[in-house]
């Protein structure tokens, strides 16, 4: 039985150990902001009250108190802002202010005081007889109130540095309750994906584009490759070891007499470069090189530089072939990109001659169902403003423009917008209604002037809380994420 009891003692002694040690110290930096430190102990505390407060006695979910967390700090945060915007006199609080607020705003401790009542209710001459017979209950009374006033007067004084123009709001409203609903069938070339050039085609605009891939100061090598192996097989090391070996062979015999010569010699094959230029920075047919490029055009035609290892595992050897005073890049580098700038140019041609026919062939009666049979998308907007973004397709302000002027049941004019076009029927027209204006301006001007007001607060508290030091070390001592469920 002594011998159960000893390991009982010893488990709870090690239990008791372990939570000591999870424990925080309660004089480690949880976080600082300004010049208030905030150690665990004193941080902690000052978050249970505030638990206490918001949390009215219920069970909170883990949510509820990293929510509160990160409240709390921003608080402990904003409070520091408000001060020293005070302390550097963006308001000035008079005794007589703080007076007239605590005989206005009575704090609800107060009126639970008996004196001042009578019959059970608060009777406020009474109390505003106690705040004249004890200046010393008054003046406390004032001291308690001063935080809170002052912050309130701050966040006042910042608000009312902007006030809403009417006309202006006036504009604003005329702009949101001028909307209309269309419509829209968009002729976008980019649909055309079985319009595409051959080779031929895109070759004939490279011709006719040629002059945009003129270069000066070409170089150009001549290259024997010894083609790498990616993989780690026996076979593809051995690969690579005999490329090494015959590469510095080739390398050695071409300082001798020559690429040319040396390959013929080993009966390797020879390739050639396009012509490349300084600024280029990979070497057609060989890769990333800036290296080799620097050597071309630092040394004479002839000259060999030292095997080059490709990040693909290829060896090259090379010679400077030759040198040109100007060149164009060749058909075949530039080849996808003609392709894709032909094909656009395609396109684009082609849609113009379907929506040229179209507007011939078609009537405003019939233009949404032919579309609809050639497969020409057709994009629905709903509550479109002067300055609306319309899905799928972007703000294109003569097209919103055209909507808004076009009269109810009607289509708009084709609209032309890089090499795009549209036809919109206004399906609902909502045009503004003044008298509705005339009957709620006051409210529509001040709910415009809150918004306003608090829009320049928050910016206001931004530009402050990015000036002041910031220390937050709390997710060394709280959770303050919920990790997601996969």
């Amino acid at each position: 039985m002594k011998h159960k009891i000893a390991i009982l003692v010893v488990i709870c002694l090690l239990w008791s150990i372990a939570l000591a040690a999870t424990k925080p110290d309660p004089t480690a930096l949880v976080g600082q902001v300004g010049d208030r430190e905030y150690n665990y102990k004193k941080f902690n505390d000052g978050f249970k009250a505030y638990l206490q407060y918001y949390g009215g006695g219920k069970v909170l979910t883990k949510q509820d108190s990293i929510k509160l967390n990160n409240q709390y700090w921003e608080e402990l945060v904003g409070i520091y802002v408000y001060d020293q915007a005070i302390k550097a006199g963006k308001i000035k609080v008079t005794d007589a202010e703080l007076e007239a607020e605590i005989k206005k705003n009575i704090p609800s401790e107060v009126k639970q005081i008996k004196d001042f009542q009578t019959n059970g209710k608060f009777d406020n001459a009474k109390y505003l007889q106690a705040l004249k017979d004890h200046p010393e209950f008054k003046k406390e009374l004032m001291n308690y109130a001063r935080d809170l006033y002052s912050y309130n007067k701050l966040i006042k004084t910042i608000k009312n540095e902007v006030k809403a123009n009417p006309d202006s709001v006036k504009n604003a409203w005329m702009h949101q309750n001028n909307y209309a609903s269309a419509k829209i069938i968009c002729f976008d070339y980019n649909k055309l994906t079985n319009i595409n050039v051959t080779d031929e085609e895109a070759r004939e605009y490279y011709e006719a584009h040629k002059e945009e891939f003129k270069r000066e100061n070409g170089r150009r090598f001549l290259f024997v490759r010894f083609t790498g192996a990616l993989s780690k097989s026996e076979d593809m090391e051995k690969i690579a070891q005999d490329n090494k070996t015959l590469s510095t062979t080739l390398f050695n015999r071409a300082k001798e007499v020559g690429l040319k010569q040396a390959a013929k010699e080993m009966n390797l094959p020879l390739e050639e470069s396009p012509y490349f230029n300084t600024q280029d920075q990979i070497i057609p047919l060989i890769g990333r090189a800036p290296d080799l490029i620097a050597f071309a055009f630092n040394n004479p035609v002839g000259s060999i530089p030292d095997i080059f290892y490709a990040p693909t595992g290829d060896i090259f050897v090379l010679e400077l072939n030759s040198e040109i005073p100007e060149y164009y890049i060749d058909f075949e580098i530039k080849k996808q990109e003609m392709i894709i700038r032909a094909n656009r140019t395609k396109r684009m041609f082609t849609m113009d001659n379907y929506v040229q026919e179209f507007m011939k062939r078609e009537t405003p009666e019939t233009y949404l169902e032919a579309a609809a049979r050639d497969s020409i998308a057709i994009v629905e907007v709903d509550k479109l403003l002067a300055d609306s973004d319309i899905r799928t397709i972007g703000k294109i302000p003569a097209l919103n423009e055209a909507i808004l002027n076009t009269p109810l049941g009607s289509f708009t004019p084709l609209i032309e917008n890089e090499k795009r076009w549209y036809l919109a029927y206004v399906t609902n027209r909502q045009l503004p209604d003044l008298t509705i204006w005339e009957k709620d301006k006051q409210n529509i001007i001040a709910a415009a002037e809150k918004k306003m007001q608090e829009d320049h607060l928050n910016q206001w508290y931004i530009e402050q809380r990015q000036k002041v030091k910031i220390i937050d070390n709390r997710k060394d001592f709280y959770e303050l994420y919920i990790p997601l469920k996969l």
